[in-house]
């Protein structure tokens, strides 16, 4: 549960209350869904599904004729999740580099590093080998690196 919630956290521009609103609605949907479960698929791929789905549709509902690929794609995109962290200023300075790289390689890292996923689920949901995701991991912390070493130049 606390991954989803993390994956909802960073989708929602850290606003905490509707992550957690969210990430119920979530579980909601996944248990009345149950029945649908495919055991083909793990059981975090098709929860990180839903939740993919569920936060699509809501910021569609919140910002209509926004298109879909923005709305998919962003990735802590709002002024509102850096005031939010204003006062911290490690973490405000890593989602910023972030911003930086490919969307991705954030995406990646986020749910690597940020939301603890296993390089095992990763690949799974992403479709992709694990190992491939560890190179591809490395190599977007190589180009985070620099981006956090003078944090007030980002």
């Amino acid at each position: 549960m606390e991954r989803i919630y993390k994956f909802v956290y960073f989708r929602v521009a850290g606003n905490k209350e509707l992550a957690q609103d969210l990430t119920q609605d979530i579980f909601l949907k996944a248990f009345q869904a149950f029945d649908r479960y495919d055991p083909a698929i793990s059981k975090t791929s098709w929860l990180y599904t839903i939740a993919r789905n569920h936060i699509i549709n809501h910021h569609a509902k919140q910002h209509p004729g926004v298109p879909l690929e923005d709305v998919e794609g962003s990735l802590c995109a709002s002024e509102d999740f850096r005031e939010r962290f204003a006062a911290r200023h490690d973490e405000r300075a890593l989602l910023q580099a972030m911003t930086q790289l490919p969307p991705e390689d954030a995406q990646l890292v986020q749910m690597k590093y940020l939301e603890g996923w296993s390089f095992d689920e990763l690949a799974e949901v992403l479709e992709k080998k694990s190992g491939a995701l560890r190179v591809q991991a490395g190599r977007a912390i190589k180009k985070l690196k620099p981006l956090l070493k003078h944090p007030y130049s980002i």
